[in-house]
């Protein structure tokens, strides 16, 4: 009976319906995988897209940032450029320019006056290398300059401002020639005489005598003496072991000061000084500026030049700045005590003074005319 319900019509209609079923199960399944595969190829396409999309941002932003920093770099090279344009003319009057072919002297300007400069020859330096430049410094002043620095450059002359050039290329020139010139700086302490010429030689550690045909130089003078006293530009020198006056200046004239005596004041010292007033005003207030050190060594007699040379760099080396208040008051047409204080207490460092007094509180004295 079984067997024969399995092979009755009711068995086929059920086969044929699972047939059925199974033929659309298996086209659900290729429909689901065709929409997965279009899901999935859109997807792809999407992205690429996308990542397109993105590269063509990148290379948008980076273009813009290209640009603006290729302007950045043209504003700041004109920037650069009208910079040196302003220190060129700045400087053009204090920097002499020295050509080993050109004939004539050139000015060198300072704080202490304008002297003159000429370049004599070039030789090699057997003892330190490089080459030495012997200068003729011209000293129209009654200065004696005794202690200078000469600081510059040196190299090949610089490009020319070529016909048809933008400025802006030339400028780059300017710049990269600027670049290879050399610098130096030299603290001499070989006297220039007052109203003479006098030689000096200028060593220069330079590669051949080629990189020499520009030296830009300036000076700057550290220690000078007149014929009568020492002194340079606003700073005298007051020598604290002198029974002599030196002379102080201001901006109303020279005053005189003799040290007389030192007092350890806590940390510091006093120095107390007699000076002598030869105006009608009477001075209150002032402020002292300058130097103040050992003494100054004196040349021995059987000193090469060489070894004095070394002393005297070593000992302005031990020479301190200092800046106080100038104590007491200075009456007119008169001497008069005053002192001001040294931020040291080793006495013996206060030998040497150079300085200058800045009045900052002055009065005349009352009328007595009827």
């Amino acid at each position: 009976m079984l067997a024969g319900c399995e092979k009755g019509p009711s068995g086929r209609v059920l086969e044929v319906r699972m047939e059925d079923m199974n033929e659309k199960l298996k086209l659900i399944e290729k429909r689901t995988e065709s929409a997965m595969l279009m899901a999935e190829t859109g997807s792809q396409d999407l992205k690429q897209r996308i990542e397109a999309v993105e590269l063509k941002g990148t290379e948008v932003v980076t273009q813009t940032s290209s640009l603006v920093e290729a302007n950045e770099a043209r504003f700041q090279r004109i920037e650069q450029t009208l910079t040196n344009v302003m220190r060129i003319k700045e400087e053009s009057e204090a920097v002499a320019y020295l050509d080993p072919t050109s004939e004539g002297h050139r000015t060198l300007k300072t704080d202490h006056g304008t002297f003159l400069v000429r370049m004599e020859k070039i030789q090699r330096n057997p003892a330190g290398g490089g080459f030495t430049i012997d200068l003729n410094i011209g000293n129209p002043t009654g200065l004696e300059l005794q202690e200078y620095r000469l600081k510059g450059d040196f190299g090949q002359p610089a490009p020319q401002l070529q016909p048809g050039e933008a400025y802006g290329d030339y400028s780059v020139r300017l710049d990269e020639w600027q670049k290879t010139m050399i610098p130096f700086e030299e603290t001499i302490v070989v006297p220039v005489l007052p109203n003479a010429w006098s030689r000096i030689s200028l060593p220069l550690n330079a590669p051949s005598e080629e990189s020499l045909k520009l030296i830009r130089v300036a000076m700057v003078v550290q220690r000078a003496r007149l014929s009568n006293q020492e002194g340079a530009g606003d700073y005298s020198v007051v020598n604290a072991d002198s029974d002599g006056a030196g002379l102080v200046k201001t901006e109303y004239g020279p005053l005189l000061m003799t040290v007389t005596g030192m007092v350890p004041e806590g940390g510091s010292t006093r120095v107390q000084v007699s000076v002598g007033n030869p105006f009608g005003f009477i001075i209150n207030e002032g402020i002292l500026s300058g130097q103040f050190g050992p003494t100054a060594p004196r040349k021995m007699e059987s000193e090469s030049t060489g070894l004095y040379q070394q002393r005297l760099l070593l000992w302005s080396q031990e020479m301190e700045e200092f800046k106080t208040r100038f104590t007491g008051t200075i009456s007119p047409l008169s001497w008069s005590q005053a002192s001001f204080v040294l931020p040291t207490t080793d006495q013996s460092r206060i030998k040497y003074l150079r300085l200058k007094l800045e009045v900052s509180n002055l009065t005349l004295p009352k009328s007595t005319a009827p």
